[in-house]
């Protein structure tokens, strides 16, 4: 891995590349001690023992608990540290579903919420089929918290989420059902956790594929929703509790699998998804959702989709799981995919998947729960990599968000640590610009690449992150490339090389950039100019309504101004390219 450094107006952005293709090693040790079903589930990567390590968190599938099978139970797969072996601690008798992780008490500890098709147990842990299980930090100790969540009389709830739905601080649950009837579920989070408000249900028609995340489509600075079914499949947040339908734009019938990132680094999600096959990639676009870019991704045969940065060069990158094998895609920002890596394996099916940095390498591992025919298995796919260096990179924000003040939201980082004692970090906040005036909001925190924040009561377009990790005596730092908002979410933030320039912009992403640039037209007869800091005029393109990919690979390292111009309105941007 080698570390690119570029200083721009007193603002250092750090960029890693990976030339080469991205190789994985498979980790069999400690994953084999349950037998599994062959149903869906969800795993999740969180840190449950607060030691810096990222472990995996699962309630099984079809034959949890212990039909015809070992599973049961909350099961925790504790990580030794360098992702080579992991010791199993199972609690409880439930149904199988899905979990997310998140404080809900803020205690500082991990706690689990679960979505489950039965409730074997007549009390506690296991009797209902929403619960919240509260984490003392060992993750081997469990305590039921689901007063006001859903307990029986259904078919059951499946995948729940975290998130915060009304904006006041406290991580609320939604959860998407087990069938048809049993509707899609809202919880608000009243007193830490102790006690669960129905916000809302509704009907979602046929349940497929049993999958709910939350995130930002928009960048409203509220929560939206997607679940893997029939009816409504996108839900926008009021940032009240309640949701309403945003599918126009994306297919009217999913047998789908899906997953979101932010592909273009413009601070709202995209989505990624599996129909009849094939996989295509979206982003929200005003009132609709348009296709992003498809460049050399599967056509047919695709099972499963991933997004995440798997080389910690700044972008999304896609992983599709198809037939023959797990295919790592390279992003580049722009909509354009470059296989870069592949891991040959035989799947049906996909049950359940986590992406996260297991050995503190930097790069992004892989955790698959799937069947070639019958049975599950759990296999964990660790990147190859040779003695990686101190280094720390933003992932969450990465700027030009927009979240709402009080609000509770998961920081998130990829970092790279040598071999030996743990590394802490240290995060700072800005309201002010990139040149501070920073406050610490944590402190020494354990290296897990996630910390829950709730964000302060203010108003400002120009907020930054810096990011210090600490090994022994060794210590990195960064600071966020480009500002998020809290509370101004009218005027887009701006960039951190840009922070005095008045005016008025539009959507160049990624910015910086190296070869690719995604520009949105969103009416016909516009075109889009580059010209040099002297005034000349490089390049010019007439732009297509929706999304443009321009190609700046011609273009030098070096600042650029871009105009978007039709009869009446030119708007201009700075493009910082960095080769």
């Amino acid at each position: 891995m080698k570390k690119h450094l570029a200083i721009i107006s007193a603002l250092s952005l750090c960029f890693f590349t990976s030339k080469a293709q991205l190789t994985y090693t498979q980790i069999t040790s400690g994953l084999n001690a349950v037998s599994f079903e062959g149903g869906d589930t969800e795993f999740e990567a969180g840190d449950i023992d607060n030691d810096g390590d990222l472990d995996l968190v699962s309630i099984g599938d079809h034959g949890s608990p212990n039909v015809n099978v070992t599973e049961a139970g909350i099961m925790v797969w504790k990580n030794n540290g360098s992702g080579t072996s992991w010791t199993l601690t199972k609690i409880g008798n439930l149904g199988y579903g899905g979990v997310a992780l998140g404080d809900v008490n803020a205690d500082g500890n991990m706690d689990v919420a679960m979505g489950m098709h039965h409730n074997y147990a007549t009390s506690g842990l296991g009797s209902q089929m929403m619960e919240v299980a509260l984490g003392n930090g060992t993750g081997s100790s469990w305590t039921q918290s689901s007063t006001g969540l859903l307990g029986n009389g259904i078919w059951g709830m499946f995948a729940p989420d975290f998130g915060d739905v009304n904006n006041d601080g406290l991580l609320d649950i939604v959860c998407t059902p087990f069938s048809y009837d049993d509707g899609f579920r809202v919880y608000k989070n009243s007193n830490n956790g102790s006690n669960w408000i129905s916000s809302q249900a509704m009907g979602t028609g046929n349940i497929i594929n049993y999958t709910c995340k939350l995130g930002d489509f928009n960048n409203d600075g509220n929560i939206d929703a997607m679940i893997a079914c029939q009816a409504g499949s996108v839900y926008k947040g009021n940032g009240l509790g309640t949701f309403s339908s945003m599918k126009t734009g994306l297919p009217s019938d999913w047998t789908m699998k899906f997953a979101i990132g932010d592909m273009d680094n413009n601070g709202s999600k995209d989505v990624a998804i599996v129909s009849s096959g094939a996989i295509t990639t979206y982003k929200y676009v005003g009132t609709s959702w348009v296709t992003f870019g498809n460049t050399n991704l599967p056509t047919a045969n695709a099972k499963n989709v991933g997004l995440a940065d798997m080389d910690m060069d700044g972008f999304c990158d896609l992983l599709a799981f198809t037939s023959t094998g797990i295919t790592i895609y390279k992003g580049d920002g722009a909509g354009n995919w470059t296989a870069n890596g592949t891991i040959p394996l035989t799947i049906a099916y996909v049950r359940g998947l986590a992406l996260a940095d297991f050995d503190h390498d930097g790069y992004t591992d892989i955790a698959y729960f799937g069947t070639a025919s019958s049975n599950n298995s759990l296999k964990v796919f660790l990147h190859t990599v040779n003695n990686p260096s101190l280094n720390i990179l933003p992932d969450f924000p990465k700027g030009k968000e927009c979240f709402m003040p009080s609000s509770v939201q998961f920081i998130k980082w990829q970092s790279s640590v040598p071999s030996g004692p743990n590394a802490t970090v240290v995060i700072d906040f800005s309201s002010a610009g990139a040149g501070g005036p920073w406050t610490t909001i944590a402190t020494n925190i354990p290296n897990n690449g996630t910390y829950q924040w709730v964000l302060p009561n203010i108003s400002s377009n120009n907020c930054f992150l810096k990011y210090t990790i600490n090994q022994s005596s060794a210590s990195q730092s960064v600071i966020m490339s480009n500002a998020f908002g809290i509370g101004n979410c009218t005027t887009p933030p701006p960039t951190g090389i840009n922070e005095a320039e008045n005016n008025p912009e539009f959507g160049i992403f990624p910015n910086p950039a190296s070869s690719f640039v995604s520009v949105i037209a969103s009416e016909a007869k516009q075109s889009f100019n580059i010209y040099s800091v002297l005034g000349e005029k490089i390049d010019s393109w007439q732009l297509a309504v929706g999304n443009n990919t321009i190609d700046i690979s011609n273009l030098k390292s070096g600042i650029y101004f871009c105009e978007m111009k039709n009869e009446t309105l030119v708007k201009t941007q700075k493009l910082i390219v960095v080769k």
